[in-house]
């Protein structure tokens, strides 16, 4: 007899239970977002202890531990994309939303350096699993940028240009400022607050119509 399926709700609450208890013996142990090492030393075994559950249990939420360490990490990233959102939506102008979704980025990055490396400049291998795949417009701040540049071209107050490409330079262009001095980190760029301010005019400069009073 074949086994019920677990309902999406199911799914999400036992998930959302497992966490729970790895953020628990976070506490217990001073972890903080940002020890990486600390992280990394929390077992399944400790997790299924705090949880109240079986190691069957756990596999039938989490596919492994890197599966687990990955939904941890998009705890700090739902936060920034929601606040991201808020601000953007009472933007009065799509130059202000766009500026809005390039500052908070960088201030995200610039806040807390040691999380933002592991959350966006770890390159998978080894122990951990590539990551799947998902279309550019299931991620907000791509899909915000494309649309703040279709709005603002429709205003008439950005020059013409292929705002899906568009989204796409300005992501690289906000990341890259802030990940090559932590890449390169024996050279000696300017701070990071200097290099992505200077990277956001730049940016602005290119898209805004010249020609509109």
């Amino acid at each position: 007899m074949a086994r019920p399926s677990i309902s999406p709700e199911k799914r999400a609450e036992m998930r959302s239970s497992i966490r729970d208890a790895v953020v628990r013996i976070a506490r217990q142990r001073a972890i903080t977002p940002n020890d990486v090492r600390g992280w990394s030393e929390i077992t399944i075994r400790d997790v299924i202890k705090e949880a109240g559950i079986s190691i069957g249990t756990f596999y039938k939420y989490f596919e492994d531990r890197a599966d687990l360490a990955q939904t941890l990490w998009s705890i700090p990233v739902d936060r920034l994309r929601a606040e991201m959102q808020t601000d953007y939506d009472a933007a009065g102008s799509s130059e202000r939303k766009v500026r809005i979704l390039l500052e908070r980025y960088a201030e995200f990055a610039i806040a807390d350096q040691n999380l933002f490396t592991h959350i966006f400049l770890s390159v998978p291998g080894g122990k951990y699993r590539q990551p799947k795949q998902v279309e550019l417009c299931d991620e907000p701040f791509y899909s915000n940028l494309k649309a703040a540049f279709l709005e603002g071209q429709e205003r008439g107050d950005f020059r013409e240009f292929d705002p899906h490409k568009m989204a796409q330079i300005f992501w690289a262009a906000i990341h890259g400022c802030l990940a090559l001095p932590i890449n390169l980190d024996r050279f000696k760029f300017d701070n990071a607050e200097e290099f992505s301010s200077d990277m956001i005019e730049e940016l602005m400069a290119m898209i805004l119509d010249v020609s509109r009073p």
